[in-house]
């Protein structure tokens, strides 16, 4: 585990969170997986990272090949990709359009029967692309994949704005409800010790 910048990071780590599915983490967990995908990692391994989870991210089929879903999360193909519609509050709060956005469980988006790719952003994080010409009215902007998920799988984002959206493996292409936790803005700084 990293040393935290501030003796008061380090206490409290005993403290639970419920995340995806009523899953339960302490903080000191949540710092310890955060530290196995790090934002520093050397560009060229961020790039094969970033390749690997193109092939879920951005597969406009409508079913995953069954060997990306093995190779990428260790899924077999009795695997079933769940959608859930973003919730209408969404929009206003990030001042986009309201299109009929659909999210799915490995973290793809689409609308209708058309699927969205995605492309890196700032710090490793996705955004949907501006190569969607199947789909022009889904225009680029800088509201992140992750949040899109985290709307509509994790709930009660939009009651406060108090809660930030975590990574738990610190892997921006990694969008699935499982791999994000909501947490306060003093969990969130104690789990990446700073």
């Amino acid at each position: 585990m990293e040393k935290a910048k501030s003796p008061e990071l380090d206490k409290g780590l005993d403290a639970v969170v419920t995340g995806y599915n009523g899953r339960k983490y302490t903080l000191y967990e949540l710092r310890n997986s955060a530290n196995n995908f790090k934002l520093d990692d050397p560009q060229e391994y961020r790039e094969i990272i970033k390749e690997k989870y193109k092939k879920i991210y951005n597969c406009t089929e409508v079913k995953i090949p069954a060997e990306d879903l093995k190779e990428i999360y260790g899924l077999d193909e009795s695997f079933v990709e769940e959608w859930e519609t973003v919730p209408d509050w969404f929009f206003t709060k990030y001042n986009i359009a309201a299109l009929q956005y659909e999210v799915s469980s490995l973290g793809r988006l689409r609308i209708g029967e058309k699927y969205l790719k995605q492309e890196a952003y700032k710090d490793g994080y996705l955004v949907i692309s501006t190569d969607n010409p199947n789909c022009p009215e889904a225009k680029n902007h800088s509201v992140e994949i992750y949040k899109f998920i985290a709307a509509a799988f994790l709930g009660k984002l939009h009651h406060t704005d108090t809660y930030n959206i975590h990574h738990i493996d610190n892997n921006g292409y990694d969008c699935r409800p499982e791999n994000l936790i909501l947490l306060t803005p003093e969990e969130h700084s104690k789990v990446h010790g700073f």
